[in-house]
C-alpha cells in the first residue's frame, strides 16, 4: 500500500534526474542540485520547506512533491497554508492517479495539523487542482513596450542596490501594501531572508553574477521610498515585484519609470509582470495590457471549512506577489 514520506537524499538524486530536463532553469545539473540542496540548509527552509514522496510497498517513487509551510493571512484569519509545488511523477508511471493520491494524502494531514487551506501554481491547467477541491483564482500578466525613455523623476530620486540594512524598511512596507489583500503570505524577516537567498543563489550559479542590478531600492532625498525586484530575460525587461511606502501609486509610477529607464538604456524594450492593475496603470508613457495568466495559475483550498474568495473576484483583489510562488 503506497505511503507518504519526508523524501531521503537517495530518492530527491533520483527525482531531480529526472525533472532537471523540466525544472533546470539554465542551470547545470550539478548546480541544480546543489542549488537546492543549499537553500534546504536555510533557517526558513529548515523549518517551513520539505520534500514528500509517494513510495510504493517496495520503495519505489510514485509521485512527489515539495511543500512549503508559510503564514498567511485569509479574510480575517491568520494560519498556516500548506504550500504545494514541484509536483512530479516519473514519466512510466502517469496517468494513473498517483500524484492525486499523494496531494489528498498530504491535504489530509494539512488539515489534521491544523492548517487553514492549501496552495498551489498551477502549469498544467486547472482540471486536476479542481478534482481535488481546488478553486482558480483570479490572476493577471501584464506586458508592453518601453518606447522610449520615460521622463526622469524629480530631484532627489535615485535606485541603488539592496542591502541587509534596507529589510527592516522593506518588510514594513511590504507589510503595509498586503494589509488589504484578501489573502495574503505573511513574510517575516526569515521569509524575506530565504526569498532573497534563493535569488541570489540561483543568479550566482546561472552566470556568476549577484543581486545589485536586480534587487533595488528607491530613495528620495537619501530615504527609503520603495523597492523593486527585476531580471532580463532576453530583450525582455520581468518586474518581478515592486512596491513602495504607503502604497501611493505616484510613488509606484515614480519608481517603476526609473527601472524602466534603466532597462532602456541596457536595450530591453518590452516588460512582463505580475502587477496588480492601479499600480501599473499609473505610469505615464509605459504601454500596459493584461491578459489572463496562463501559466502559475493560482489555486486555492480552504481546510478550515471557511469560504474561499470568490470565483467573480477581480484579480486586483486575489492578487499573489510573484516571490510568493511556489
Amino acid at each position: 500500500m503506497p505511503r507518504l514520506t519526508e523524501a531521503r537524499s537517495h530518492h530527491i538524486d533520483a527525482i531531480y534526474r529526472e525533472s532537471y530536463a523540466l525544472w533546470g532553469a539554465g542551470l547545470s545539473f550539478e548546480d541544480y542540485r546543489s542549488f537546492w540542496a543549499d537553500l534546504s540548509t536555510t533557517g526558513w527552509a529548515h523549518d517551513h520547506l520539505s520534500y514528500l514522496v509517494w513510495l510504493d510497498d517496495d520503495g519505489s517513487i510514485l509521485s512527489s512533491l515539495k511543500l512549503y509551510q508559510p503564514r498567511v493571512r485569509l479574510y480575517d484569519r491568520q494560519g498556516t497554508v500548506a504550500g504545494i509545488g514541484a509536483v512530479f511523477t516519473p514519466r512510466a508511471l502517469r496517468g494513473r492517479g498517483h500524484a492525486s493520491a499523494l496531494i489528498r494524502e498530504v491535504l489530509d494531514e494539512a488539515r489534521r495539523r491544523g492548517d487553514i487551506a492549501a496552495l498551489l501554481f498551477s502549469d498544467v491547467g486547472t482540471a486536476l487542482y479542481r478534482a481535488l477541491g481546488f478553486l482558480e483564482l483570479a490572476a493577471e500578466e501584464a506586458w508592453g513596450e518601453i518606447r522610449r525613455k520615460l521622463h526622469d523623476p524629480p530631484p532627489g530620486w535615485s535606485l541603488t542596490p539592496m542591502t541587509p540594512a534596507h529589510l527592516d524598511d522593506i518588510i514594513r512596507t511590504h507589510d503595509r501594501c498586503s494589509l488589504e489583500r484578501p489573502l495574503a503570505i505573511l513574510r517575516d524577516r526569515a521569509y524575506w531572508e530565504y526569498l532573497i537567498e534563493r535569488s541570489r543563489s540561483f543568479f550566482s550559479r546561472l552566470d556568476g553574477t549577484d543581486l545589485s542590478s536586480r534587487f533595488q531600492v528607491a530613495l528620495r532625498d537619501g530615504k527609503f521610498a520603495g523597492y523593486l525586484a527585476t531580471v532580463d530575460g532576453g530583450d525582455v525587461w520581468i518586474v518581478r515585484e515592486i512596491e513602495v511606502v504607503d502604497d501611493d501609486p505616484q510613488l509606484f509610477a515614480t519608481v517603476l519609470a526609473m527601472g524602466a529607464n534603466e532597462a532602456r538604456s541596457r536595450g530591453r524594450r518590452r516588460w512582463y509582470s505580475w502587477l496588480p492593475r492601479g499600480g501599473a496603470a499609473a505610469t505615464p508613457g509605459l504601454p500596459v495590457r493584461f491578459r489572463p495568466r496562463g501559466r502559475a495559475i493560482p489555486m486555492l483550498r480552504r481546510l478550515d471549512g471557511g469560504e474561499p474568495p470568490a470565483a467573480s473576484a477581480p484579480p486586483d483583489a486575489t492578487f499573489i506577489p510573484y516571490l510568493d510562488q511556489f
